[in-house]
């Protein structure tokens, strides 16, 4: 009788279904804009977010959990980015990936390393970014290069010896780029003639452009975005000004083509990624974003941003620890890591060394690859 008790209650222990034990995920917060006016630039940066974690996730986590990603809102301005940084350190995240511009990293930087939060920038490009402390890094070339390159390709290249300059007044991105052209290009060997400001809400620049006009200068360097450089470079055609005009990262993605049209036609801008080159990685990365978006990955700086998230993981793993400190240890000895923009090796500031920078031309319809330059 006590056998047949003993086998029925094994028996029905066996029907009954116990839930499985939930594992906690880890918490990572990806800061980007997703209103105001960063909102469109951004955007592909959070779809290439949530394609690589789901990556992760696919591939078993990180050491054996989920990873959940929070995308906080920096409403595309300093003061929002700094309040998402804050909002990152109460909700107690692993880590922080982002921002995308240099104005939104700097504000967040300072809350991070405060908190001992490691932090991945995938395109902030201004060199205070990763000074500001140790547990902060990037994944690309940093504005020193950027600039240095852009007036070489001037100087040698387009044979320029004559340059103007147009900053954004309120983009600390902006001001950076302008400054260290001119200071590239002059010990290159040529001349500024024209330095001038503008607002990144501005529509109309025909003031500035009445004096680019009066200076000629063979080239005109505008380090802004490009809602804000295709409408000045389309309105500058308007006016007849037939100088060539030279940009930076920002003005990467279809909003160029959206506002500038064929006005843009035959300028040049440095860039950090296109879809021509063929690092594994990067085959990888356009395969799934198009089996996901059914397009191309629309912002040439936006791969920089699934490098972060995949180098953040590499890290947690060589780390074998969900530590912070053991973590940005692992990050800070990155040598060799194969990204989707290329080799990734940081430096003592959380630098990556060895990128080259990519120069693009604006062709009738899309931007073409002219040229890289190494470091």
């Amino acid at each position: 009788m006590k056998k047949i008790v003993i086998i029925s209650l094994i028996w029905l222990i066996g029907m009954v279904s116990f839930p499985a034990i939930a594992v906690e995920p880890v918490k990572v917060a990806a800061i980007f804009a997703k209103t105001g006016i960063a909102a469109s630039h951004n955007a592909p940066h959070i779809q290439i977010v949530e394609l690589a974690v789901e990556e992760i996730n696919n591939q078993g986590g990180l050491l054996g959990r989920p990873v959940e990603i929070i995308i906080i809102d920096n409403k595309s301005s300093p003061i929002g980015s700094s309040m998402a940084a804050k909002k990152a350190v109460e909700l107690q995240v692993l880590a922080v990936v982002g921002a995308a511009w240099s104005s939104h990293s700097l504000q967040m930087a300072p809350v991070l390393q405060e908190a001992k939060i490691p932090m991945i920038t995938g395109s902030s490009t201004n060199p205070k970014v990763t000074l500001i402390g140790n547990y902060i890094f990037r994944t690309c070339f940093i504005d020193s290069f950027q600039a240095k390159s852009m007036a070489q390709f001037a100087y040698i290249d387009l044979g320029a010896r004559t340059a103007g300059v147009l900053e954004i007044i309120n983009e600390e991105f902006s001001l950076t780029l302008a400054e260290l052209f001119v200071i590239a290009f002059q010990q290159a060997g040529g001349s500024v003639v024209l330095k001038e400001s503008y607002a990144n809400t501005a529509v109309d620049f025909s003031n500035i452009l009445e004096k680019v006009k009066t200076s000629s200068p063979d080239v005109v360097y505008v380090p802004g975005y490009a809602r804000d450089c295709a409408l000045l470079v389309k309105q500058a055609v308007s006016m007849g000004i037939k100088t060539t005009f030279l940009g930076a990262d920002g003005w990467a993605g279809p909003l160029m083509y959206n506002f500038g049209g064929n006005a843009i036609e035959g300028n040049y801008y440095s860039a950090h990624w296109h879809h021509d080159v063929d690092f594994p990685q990067s085959v990888h990365l356009q395969k799934m974003y198009y089996q996901k978006y059914k397009s191309k990955i629309p912002h040439m700086s936006a791969p920089l941003t699934y490098d972060a998230c995949i180098l953040l993981a590499d890290a947690i793993r060589r780390a074998g620890s969900f530590d912070r400190a053991r973590i940005r240890d692992a990050l800070a000895e990155t040598k060799g890591f194969q990204g989707a923009t290329g080799t990734i090796t940081l430096n003592e500031y959380g630098d990556p060394v060895n990128k080259p920078v990519v120069i693009m031309k604006l062709g009738k319809d899309a931007p073409m690859y002219f040229k890289s330059i190494q470091p």
